[in-house]
């Protein structure tokens, strides 16, 4: 009868504490605002936390993404009742590829004074380029094409057009071709539209932040050294691309080159905004960059 009785009282107790186990843990739920954004874009990223009673979130933490710039970050006490919070997150990309917003740890003080912690949940974004095909849009409310009407008389006057075309043309390839050896190629190479690219970036630099405008001027530099020496420049950290880059440019320049990318790394945060001497200096310099690859 002792041994039942015992072996009721440990079973009665194991289910209590796991009944407070239980009710003890946090509830996290995490949301973005996007899932696919062009590089350098902000993210909104919230984490939605219900603690146990009485805890609270200490305000001191060092927090981090390894492939996001945190922009600006915040902790607000939504609910007493509940004792839920929030932690606001605006973060930006400087790589492409589908990028995890990896685990953060988050310290909280239980209500006896004790510390606790929890981990947050992984979330995925889709960070694409703004340099190729990627740039079109899907445009959604596009009206269904009109059949139109064509006389048989222009149709007829279409052609003859076209015939007279042909043969200017012709007479016109000869007449060249009598001038020169051998024709000039026009085609656009990959220097040529990453230079072409940086100009118009440059052109319209008023139009975005410091800070948007040195993610995209780095991605057009970037994106040419990965064509033209076949290595993915867009997934390597500053000093990797550093000690990449450096052994095809001239060596007087590296020291320049190395401060310039650390220009880059300042620009990509809201305290820093480059003047606009700096900013026509480190353009003038991404083309000189261009230019020696």
């Amino acid at each position: 009868m002792c041994k039942h009785f015992k072996y009721i009282i440990v079973n009665v107790l194991f289910i209590l504490c796991t009944y407070v186990s239980l009710h003890a843990q946090e509830r996290i739920n995490v949301s973005l605002d996007k899932n696919k954004v062009f590089i350098g874009d902000i993210v909104k990223f919230t984490i939605k936390v219900q603690l146990p009673q009485n805890a609270q979130i200490s305000a001191a933490q060092n927090f981090d993404f390894a492939d996001f710039d945190i922009i600006s970050s915040d902790i607000d006490r939504v609910s007493d009742a509940e004792n839920s919070y929030e932690l606001k997150f605006n973060v930006a990309a400087y790589k492409i590829g589908t990028l995890t917003l990896n685990q953060l740890a988050v310290f909280y003080i239980n209500s006896d004074g004790t510390d606790n912690l929890f981990f947050t949940p992984e979330a995925q974004i889709e960070v694409i380029s703004i340099v190729g095909n990627e740039t079109v849009q899907d445009i959604k409310d596009i009206k269904a094409l009109k059949k139109l009407k064509v006389k048989p008389i222009y149709i007829f006057l279409t052609i003859i057009a076209l015939v007279l075309l042909i043969i200017c043309a012709i007479f016109v390839a000869k007449a060249v071709a009598g001038l020169i050896r051998k024709p000039k190629r026009l085609e656009t190479d990959s220097k040529t539209r990453a230079l072409d690219a940086l100009s118009n970036l440059y052109k319209n630099r008023n139009g975005v932040s410091a800070r948007i405008f040195y993610y995209k001027m780095s991605e057009i530099l970037r994106t040419y050294a990965s064509e033209r020496y076949n290595f993915n420049a867009m997934r390597m950290t500053t000093s990797e691309f550093f000690g990449k880059v450096k052994t095809f440019i001239p060596e007087e320049i590296n020291v320049e080159f190395e401060n310039y990318l650390k220009i880059f790394n300042l620009a990509r945060y809201a305290n820093f905004t480059p003047s606009k001497i700096e900013i026509e200096n480190n353009y003038n310099f991404t083309k000189k960059l261009l230019e020696l690859l």
